[in-house]
């Protein structure tokens, strides 16, 4: 069973919830956002939990359920269904919209589909010492004047998710956080304000 069988049943099998429970944060936001049985570990929910001073509703209201009705404003997975990366080549590949299978199809703009073959973000294929997924991005491969903030905001939304991907898909356990590597080395062009 995959972790996100594994999260999707506990929650549905009525175990007992403690109210600081992942289960409990879980169970109240499953029906507005069926979602978090997918997106949101336990660990990931413990951790959010596990934060000093801050109360479950804190939790819940302010972190989780904006974070997941973001990605609702967002269209991430409108966004998610355009396009598929390839480990192989370190890009995003777009997906002709009528394989795509989404019913409400994204159109990307040429900015994004510039930033999608740069290389410019990518996922190395090795992970860190801790087995952590390592990103590396180069800003240097960014013609900054030629993107937009929406377009680089969505191919960094692209290329997180693409690793999230690899963690919640993973038969081992794996740590649930990214390595970034940041290589800043030549020229270095303003990002458009």
């Amino acid at each position: 069973m995959s972790n996100i069988e594994e999260r999707s049943t506990s929650a549905s099998r009525g175990e007992k919830l403690h109210h600081e429970s992942p289960a409990a944060l879980r169970s109240g936001l499953v029906k507005d956002f069926p979602e978090v049985t997918l997106l949101c570990s336990d660990a990931y929910l413990t951790a959010v939990l596990g934060v000093p001073n801050r109360s479950f509703e804190y939790a819940r209201d302010e972190k989780i359920k904006k974070a997941l009705a973001w990605r609702r404003t967002f269209d991430v997975e409108a966004l998610r269904s355009r396009f598929r990366y390839d480990m192989e080549e370190g890009v995003l590949n777009l997906i002709p919209a009528d394989e795509s299978g989404s019913a409400n199809s994204f159109e990307p703009s040429p900015a994004l589909l510039k930033l999608a073959k740069s290389r410019a973000l990518r996922i190395l294929p090795e992970r860190d010492a801790d087995g952590r997924v390592v990103l590396l991005a180069e800003t240097q491969l960014v013609k900054w004047r030629e993107v937009t903030t929406e377009a680089f905001l969505q191919h960094h939304v692209l290329v997180l998710e693409a690793a999230f991907d690899m963690i919640r898909n993973t038969s081992e356990a794996s740590p649930e956080s990214i390595t970034l590597l940041v290589d800043a080395s030549g020229p270095l062009q303003a990002p458009p304000i």
